[in-house]
Formats: structure tokens, sequence, C-alpha cells
């Protein structure tokens, strides 16, 4: 610990606001969320206000509750209260509970989650230092969809991203930082949000290289002799929905016809019906929810990335970048991740490029590396992988500026990128 920094005392008391439970198994935000929750229970004495029922949340609730001091949780606002608010709502209790805890503890920090527990921190009395992780600009997500959409449709999604961006403006100004987990939508905040640009900051998710190593041996959930492709995620997440039906179509068809030992695996939970509608293509798997989706990551012949910069892609790469995978994603994914084409990954642009890459591993197989660009093995690329996160992407890296930010004596660090 550096002599600007104070010492961190578990003393401390950080109130966390999350607008559902942070779980490790739950969506790419739960994921980032839970992660911090952990970290941070090292360094403060949390207390934990959630909208969730615990009821439903089965063995993770226990897990989330042993990490703090004190939790507050309530139900999660029915359709009737979420048209009628019109967006997030404010749930009574919890603003109560909240208001309460630093009325009769000296309250150190409030870290919120997401745009959605702005309005708490507005309710809350002046002192602590307050924090904001947005993780992304969802305002500006549903600007640039919208735009790709036919009238009348276009016209719904522009009103939502105005109302979100009003959202996102309003948790900008009750914060002390804006914490963003890609540079791009840091650079949109402050474009967007010209009065609270000083406060944005970028702080990227990372990977747990211990949960996710190539060390620990899966059984292998594919028959002998089957080479899997493999897009893993929450599959009711747009860019994941998009990513499936652009690569069953574009993509994997036609290596399907050539190749029928050829398979793709969509692998995550909650899939969508457009995803579902998929396994209806010869050689597409959607298998839903597994119990741990290392082993389908582990024994994939390669792993296919999302395209674009955003924060649920990021986390898929870094995953299997962990396991020494082969990963193939399209070059604006991996410059949002830092990484190269190579040594460390394999870029394709355009279905055409996709096609030619895929075809050129997997004809070539472990080792051989022909075909490829430089000659490159693919398990090279794969130990170049792993040591880029162990280097740069472990989330004890990534959230280690955390709570010196918490303890207002982080004002002027640099960001985390």
């Amino acid at each position: 610990m550096n002599a600007s920094t104070p010492p961190l005392m578990p003393t401390r008391d950080l109130l966390v606001l999350a607008p559902s439970l942070p779980r490790p198994d739950g969506s790419a935000q739960s994921l980032r969320w839970f992660h911090m929750l952990r970290f941070l229970a090292r360094h403060f004495r949390v207390h934990l206000g959630c909208v969730a029922d615990p009821a439903r949340e089965g063995s993770q609730f226990a897990r989330v509750r042993a990490l703090c001091h004190e939790t507050c949780f309530v139900a999660p606002p029915g359709l009737r209260q979420r048209v009628r608010g019109g967006g997030a709502q404010v749930d009574p209790v919890l603003a109560a509970w909240a208001a309460r805890l630093c009325a009769r503890q000296p309250v150190t920090a409030v870290l919120a989650a997401g745009a959605g527990m702005g309005p708490y921190l507005e309710a809350l009395p002046p002192g602590p230092v307050r924090v904001i992780d947005f993780v992304e600009l969802e305002s500006d997500q549903r600007r640039r969809h919208g735009a790709s959409r036919r009238w009348p449709t276009t016209v719904l999604w522009r009103r939502q991203a105005r109302q979100l961006l009003a959202r996102e403006r309003a948790a900008g100004a009750a914060c002390d930082h804006a914490l963003f987990a890609t540079a791009a939508d840091v650079a949109r905040f402050r474009l967007f949000a010209p009065e609270s640009a000083h406060k944005a900051r970028h702080m990227a998710s990372g990977v747990d290289p211990d949960y996710y190593s190539p060390h620990i041996l899966h059984r292998s959930p594919y028959r002998s002799g089957l080479r899997a492709i493999v897009l893993a995620g929450a599959m009711d997440e747009r860019i994941n929905i998009e990513a499936a039906q652009w690569f069953v179509h574009d993509v994997f068809a036609p290596l399907r016809v050539a190749d029928p030992a050829l398979a793709f695996y969509l692998v995550g939970p909650r899939p969508d019906a457009r995803v579902r509608s998929l396994a209806r293509v010869p050689g597409v798997v959607v298998t839903g929810s597994v119990a741990d989706p290392r082993p389908w990551l582990a024994h994939a012949a390669l792993v296919l990335a999302p395209p674009g910069t955003s924060h649920v892609g990021a986390l898929q790469v870094l995953a299997a970048m962990s396991l020494q995978k082969a990963v193939l994603a399209a070059p604006r994914t991996l410059a949002g991740l830092a990484c190269h084409q190579l040594p460390e990954a394999y870029a394709a642009a355009g279905a055409a490029d996709f096609r030619a890459r895929i075809a050129a591993l997997l004809t070539h197989g472990k080792g051989a590396g022909a075909g490829l660009p430089g000659g490159v093995d693919p398990i090279a690329v794969g130990r170049a992988a792993r040591a880029r996160v162990l280097r740069e992407h472990d989330w004890q890296l990534r959230l280690a500026v955390l709570p010196a930010l918490l303890v207002g004596a982080a004002h002027s660090v640099a960001s985390v990128g």
C-alpha cells in the first residue's frame, strides 16, 4: 500500500444498493457486482440493500448474505407497478432502511449498482462518498439499436433512449464517481452528460483465473468426434441473441453442409424464443442453463465472441482466454479488451472471413497451424491468451483501486483500463 492510500479497516461501513441479487451465475452485470461485493467485503463491513426475493434465489442467496454484515431485501415490483412507474421504481421500504442505516452508522461510502439506484442516492443524507457502477450506458445502446429499426418501432426505441438518458444524467449528478466497464462508454457518457463528465471512470471487468483454469479437468459434454463451436452467455441478452442468429444463418449453416461433424452450441440460461428456434437448424444445439459452463468451453474446438465492445462480450472472451481456448472474434471486440489478433486470439471481419478462419482452424487441428496467419499454433495462442489474463485481467487487479475510491482518497487516481 503506498503512502497516499490510508489504511483500510474492515470496520469501515459500506452501503451497497443493487437492483437484483449479485450472482456469480447471473447476467454479465450481476456477475460483475458479485465480484465487487466479494472483494469489498474484505475491506468494509458491507450492508446490502437489494431488490430480490430470497425464496427464488436458491443457494446463491446464502452465499451473498454471508458476505454482508446487514441486509435488506425487498420484493421486485410487479408488471403493473413497473408500467405505472414508467421505469425505475424506488421502494419506500428499501429507501427508509438505507436512510436509517446512514443515520445510525458512520457509513463511509455508498456503492449503487446501476443507474436505477440513482434515486436512492439522492434521498440519502450528505456525507458518504457516492459511487455508481453504470457498467454500460444503456441509453446509447437503445439509441443505436433503435436507429436500425423501421418506423414506428424506431420511435419507441428513441423515446426509451431519451428516458434512460435522463435517468443516467440524474444518477450522474447524484454521485461522486461514475464507473463504466468499457472506455467507449466512458467517452459516450462524457459526451451525453457533459455536466458530469469529470466523474466518469473506466473500471474494466475481469475474470477469475482460478475458476476458469485449464488445469482443472472436466469431462467432455460432447460426443466423440464432434467439433463444437460455442457461444456462451445469458441467452436472453440482445447481443447474444443477435450474434447467435447471424452466426447460425450466415456462417455456420454453409460450413455444416461441408462438414457434418461440425456443431454449434448455444450455452447459457434463459434462451430467448428466437434462440430456441435456432435448434431447428441441423447441427445447432441450445442447452439452456447448465450447472457449470466450464466443461462446455474447455472441450470446445473454438469459442465464438459476440461482436462489438460490450461488457457482455468481454466477459465471454476473458473466460475462454483464461481456459487457454482459441477465441474467434471481430477486431472491434478484441480492441475493446486491448487484445491483439495474434498471439492472443483470432480476428475475423464479415461472414466470409469467419467461415475461412473456422475452416482453417478446425481442418488443421491442434498443433498444425497451417493455413492460419503466420502459421501460429492454436495451442500457442491459447497459452498467450491465458498469460494476458493473468497479467492484466484478474478480478483482483481490476478491483484494486475501488476501496480507495470509496473512502474518498482516489479522486485523482487514474482509471483502471
